[in-house]
């Protein structure tokens, strides 16, 4: 509300407001924050030769050289490591594939996103958060399942047949819907990490996927330029994990040091959940360790035995479990890639997989951030991806409710992207305001004249 000592300029920032916003489609009255997720894109995948619209973009925007993922570095664990703010271990989610209740393995389950019905997703926080606020999510990981009994206004569940420029179409249909329009919309792309899977990380298929998000990109900041919402949508590009290559010199057979009568299993790559026989525990620790240390190929956990670092060991979901990871560039034999194996020659054999350390530089996330709220031409120090919910909810101005659980991450490592940090000031003043309007209105005269 204008105090009376200002309404003059209070009716000024109005006035000029109207003046920018004619023409553009109606849109949510808040902050807009689009985020978009391309699975396994390396940051080093940027290159001005083969993606130009992304390395201009990146380099016009906030970006760090890289960001850190959460630990394992697998797409089901930090997906929602950034919708919800939240470690592994606060979560509950340690892979793309776990031991359920019963012992039995579950993949994409609601039980596996629901292991505290506190845990709430920032699609769902931000319509907590109501006053027209409403949330679009496409194919992004547990979107499907509702959390404390509430779906989101739109989504797309996963269906990789649905062209990138369509998902995009849609989206903007979304933020641009008269009714219910989208504040925030977090949209999911399946590649370069299916092919990077199949073909390893130096092939030409891969390159073709790479050149895909490149054009994917392009459409999307076309899109939003050509629908005068530059000054109104912040855009975040980025991606959940790295990758690397395996061959089959480095592939490690588990058999070669435990019966695997003793134990049950879910292997993916260079991660696996050794659950022993009753009674078994010790025998298969030991054999384990054993092989570790005559390897040296992997490394071998009891629960209380895993680093604190990875933000894993402080949940029951792990209790009674032994817990492996390869070393870099090495993994542990499972069915995917005997799939691979009776496709090609050991001699051939190339495959892509991430899960390792998130402290080894072969699996560090693309972050991208541009939009009237970050700034321009700006290197950022690396961060956590844990980091990005409580950057949203900056963006959004999104206030934590009273029955969602407390979010692990910070603003502190992030707000080094914004114009105006969080710290620095509660709300913005109206000299900035009304700079910041007058820019807009700049911009968008500039832009008609020139049409």
């Amino acid at each position: 509300m204008c105090r009376p000592s200002a309404a003059v300029q209070c009716y000024s920032v109005a006035a000029i407001f109207a003046i920018a916003m004619a023409g553009v489609k109606a849109v949510s009255r808040h902050p807009v924050t689009v985020v978009m997720s391309f699975d396994g894109f390396r940051p080093d995948y940027i290159r001005p030769d083969e993606t130009p619209t992304l390395a201009q973009f990146r380099d016009s925007s906030s970006a760090p050289p890289y960001m850190r993922s959460a630990f394992p570095t697998k797409t089901f664990v930090n997906h929602f490591t950034i919708a919800t703010g939240m470690h592994p271990e606060s979560h509950g989610i340690f892979d793309n594939h776990m031991f359920d209740r019963h012992n039995e393995t579950m993949h994409y389950t609601y039980e596996q996103y629901h292991y505290d019905d506190k845990v709430v997703p920032i699609w769902i926080q931000n319509e907590y958060n109501g006053e027209g606020r409403h949330s679009g999510v496409m194919m992004w990981s547990g979107s499907e399942f509702p959390y404390q009994g509430k779906h989101p206004t739109y989504t797309v569940v996963y269906n990789r047949s649905m062209h990138w420029n369509s998902r995009i179409d849609t989206i903007m249909t979304w933020i641009e819907n008269e009714n219910r329009p989208a504040n925030l919309v977090l949209a999911y792309f399946e590649e370069p990490d299916k092919t990077g899977h199949k073909k390893g990380i130096n092939s030409q298929e891969i390159k073709h996927q790479i050149a895909r998000v490149e054009d994917t990109v392009k459409y999307m900041l076309g899109q939003i330029k050509y629908k005068n919402l530059e000054n109104k949508i912040n855009l975040i590009i980025l991606s959940d994990h790295g990758m690397d290559t395996v061959t089959y010199d480095r592939i490690i057979f588990l058999d070669d040091y435990v019966s695997n009568m003793t134990y049950k299993s879910i292997i993916t790559g260079p991660n696996a959940f050794i659950l022993p026989n009753i009674g078994k525990f010790d025998e298969v620790y030991t054999n384990l360790s054993i092989g570790a240390n005559t390897s040296k190929t992997f490394y071998v956990f009891k629960k209380h035995q895993l680093p604190d670092r990875w933000h894993m060991k402080n949940n029951p979901r792990l209790n009674g479990i032994i817990y492996l990871l390869a070393k870099p560039g090495y993994a542990f034999w499972y069915s995917f890639f005997q799939e691979i194996l009776e496709q090609t020659t050991k001699e051939m054999f190339r495959v892509g997989t991430h899960g390792y350390d998130n402290d080894d530089p072969q699996m560090r996330a693309l972050f991208i951030g541009s939009g009237p709220m970050f700034k321009k031409k700006f290197t950022a120090q690396p961060f956590d991806n844990v980091d990005v919910y409580p950057l949203i909810s900056h963006l959004l101005a999104l206030k934590q409710t009273n029955d969602a659980r407390h979010v692990n991450g910070t603003i502190a490592g992030v707000e080094q992207l914004l114009v105006s940090p969080k710290s620095s000031s509660g709300r913005m003043s109206s000299p900035l305001l009304l700079i910041g309007i007058i820019t807009t209105v700049i911009d968008t005269i500039t832009k008609r004249l020139l049409l």
